[in-house]
């Protein structure tokens, strides 16, 4: 199978070199050729396989710096970049290595986020930027989530973990995903329609299903509540004003009838000129009890005062006796402090001697004269006054004392008096009254039913209006539903169906591995199932049917497969124009078998003008023309 290469040779990607910048300023960089197979090539630990990884994380890894290169790269550079064209146009790729910075791609000078560079890269590449169903079917997957670059790129990148497997822990619908978009259906496949039908399915489903939960559920509630109320049962909101409505009336109807009956009470109780007094009713009762309230308000008030004024009494005495007992131990104390020298002057507190020459009857501080008798006759006199006074105070204590037993006695009985009367106008008024309380107790019964039917309301309400809700939320559902389902059908404009691109893309593989046959390869023939994508060797899926070793051929021959991808298919194909390949030499296969493999992918990239990179650290193939050795130049210390 063979098709004339004239046009799309810039279709894709291409590496065009790597550079590494180190703590030091120094500067690793490697260029690569187009239309050709570069081999890395090195003893272990030269740096090989990380000059792919550059390449990776240059595409926007978003795991860490040390994740993505290992300790030793980071800590030895502080810059790498990958020059690059993509369909042809120039473009450097910078990742820088110091913190805050390193989940950042800069691109010709210009940062994106991580995130943000898939969505740049496949805009520049022409490659859909799809959301897919998150499962292997539309008609139950629950979201949809991004197809991004970094998927396809483990599609054509394939490192040392990724030999026996399509990528490395990749999940079956994203592996269907990656594989409709190199084949270019990947649009039609993943029109959002399906999706967004068996979405709204699902949510009328729901709808439905709490619709006929929330029906029966308020039934039972709403029947429940106006049997223990006595109101009729309602099944709609309408129907619930009606019976709001009735309910109120009554309501109405029943207060004014006990305002009318309050009314008349007050009426009677009043002596109303239109109202005759009831046999054995005496109208002075009422009188009579102002007047003894108002009489004991009086003594009530009289005996505050007089408690009041016999609390201040004694008090007085208390000050009295607490003078008479001071000027008495003043008296005692003159012949105990007249003994005592004085040792400093109480002015400019100089010493003072108490034997220095002074008159008998004169201080021997400032020379005065002193008489002891004055000072006791003073005090005594003084004694004598406070006690006169005290005397006085017991005297009005006691009359005060007296006058408030009086008091209280006049108090006591008075309110004896009104609790007299007031027994009596109750049992007059009780008398007058007993005609009313019967009817009274009927109304207030009647309102109390009627008031606890009207919260009632409110609760058979807010019930009756999920039902509304839940209803409105069915029909919502069925009309979105409705409107999926009346969109047009997208028409394919593309020029190969899905069934003739698996069929390409397989004839591809098998024309690989049919150079393989007695070699590693065993004799059954690639096909894809175009509605799952399933790979078959023969009869059985590929890997049910192959080993280890046998896989490797098969995922080499998948990869020279994408390098005819331009060639074999139109515009719709995502061609990488690139593969990057990190030790072949996998699974114990020959050394002449992979050699020879890599001479095919160097012709197949000279015969499409597409790149190959490879790492290895065995002898390379000899063959200037389509393949070019770059020898790593430092062997590091294993770490």
């Amino acid at each position: 199978m063979t098709k004339p290469v004239t046009a799309h040779l810039d279709r894709g990607i291409r590496i065009d070199s790597v550079k590494l910048v180190h703590n030091t300023g120094e500067i690793d960089e490697y260029a690569f050729e187009t239309g050709m197979l570069n081999i890395l090539s090195g003893p272990r630990n030269s740096s090989k396989t990380t000059t792919l990884k550059v390449i990776d994380y240059c595409f926007g890894d978003r795991g860490g710096m040390i994740d993505a290169l290992g300790a030793a790269v980071s800590d030895e550079y502080v810059e790498v970049s990958t020059a690059i064209r993509l369909n042809g146009h120039p473009r450097i790729l910078t990742r820088l290595l110091q913190h805050g910075r390193m989940n950042k791609v800069y691109v010709d000078g210009d940062e994106l986020t991580d995130a943000d560079f898939s969505d740049w890269i496949l805009r520049e590449l022409g490659w859909p930027n799809l959301r897919i169903p998150k499962g292997l079917h539309p008609a139950t997957a629950s979201e949809l989530t991004p197809l991004s670059f970094r998927n396809l790129l483990r599609h054509f990148y394939r490192n040392e973990e990724s030999w026996t497997s399509f990528a490395n822990k990749e999940q079956e619908f994203i592996r269907r995903g990656v594989v409709s978009m190199l084949l270019g259906f990947a649009r039609s496949r993943y029109d959002t329609k399906d999706f967004a039908v068996a979405q709204a399915k699902r949510r009328l489903a729901e709808a439905q299903a709490v619709e006929r939960d929330v029906q029966d559920s308020t039934l039972q509630a709403v029947t429940a509540i106006s049997e223990r109320l006595g109101i009729p049962v309602a099944r709609t909101l309408d129907q619930v004003a009606a019976a709001r409505e009735e309910v109120t009336s009554q309501l109405d109807g029943v207060r004014q009838r006990r305002h009318e009956l309050t009314r008349e009470i007050n009426s009677l109780l009043q002596g109303s000129s239109t109202t005759e007094t009831a046999a054995g009713y005496d109208p002075s009762l009422t009188s009579l009890y102002e007047d003894i309230s108002k009489r004991l308000q009086l003594a009530v008030d009289e005996v505050v005062a007089l408690e009041q004024l016999g609390s201040e009494h004694t008090y007085s005495a208390q000050t009295v006796t607490s003078e008479v007992t001071r000027m008495e131990r003043l008296i005692a104390s003159v012949e105990i402090f007249d003994a005592l020298p004085v040792r400093l002057c109480p002015a400019c507190e100089q010493r003072v001697d108490p034997h220095r020459a002074h008159d008998e009857d004169a201080c021997y501080l400032c020379f005065q004269p002193v008489n002891e008798d004055q000072r006791r006759r003073r005090a005594q006199v003084e004694i004598r006054s406070l006690r006169s006074e005290l005397a006085d105070l017991e005297d009005v204590t006691t009359r005060t004392a007296a006058d408030l037993q009086a008091a209280r006695t006049r108090r006591d009985d008075l309110q004896d008096e009104q609790t007299r009367l007031a027994h009596r106008i109750n049992e007059q008024r009780a008398a007058q009254l007993a005609p009313f309380m019967a009817t009274l107790e009927n109304l207030a019964a009647q309102i109390a039913q009627l008031e606890q039917k009207m919260t009632a309301f409110p609760a058979v309400e807010e019930i009756l209006q999920r039902r509304a809700v839940a209803s409105q939320a069915v029909t919502a559902a069925q009309q979105a539903v409705d409107a999926l389902d009346q969109e047009p059908a997208t028409v394919a404009t593309a020029t190969l169906t899905s069934v003739e691109r698996c069929a390409l893309f397989a004839e591809r593989m098998n024309e690989f591995l049919h150079r393989y046959r007695e070699r590693g390869w065993v004799k059954g023939a690639i096909t894809i199932n175009d509605s799952d994508l399933t790979f078959y060797v023969g009869t059985r899926p590929w890997d049910q049917a192959l080993g280890a070793e046998t896989k490797v051929l098969f995922f080499l021959a998948y990869s020279y497969a994408t390098l005819y991808l331009a060639s074999d298919l139109d515009e719709e194909a995502a061609c990488p124009g690139l593969l990057l390949l990190d030790n072949p030499y996998q699974q114990g296969i020959d050394t002449t078998v992979v050699d020879d493999v890599l001479q095919d992918l160097a012709n197949a990239a000279r015969a499409t003008g597409t790149q190959v990179i490879s790492t290895q650290a065995v002898p390379v193939p000899r063959d200037p023309a389509t393949i070019r050795e770059i020898r790593m130049p430092t062997e590091y210390e294993a770490p």
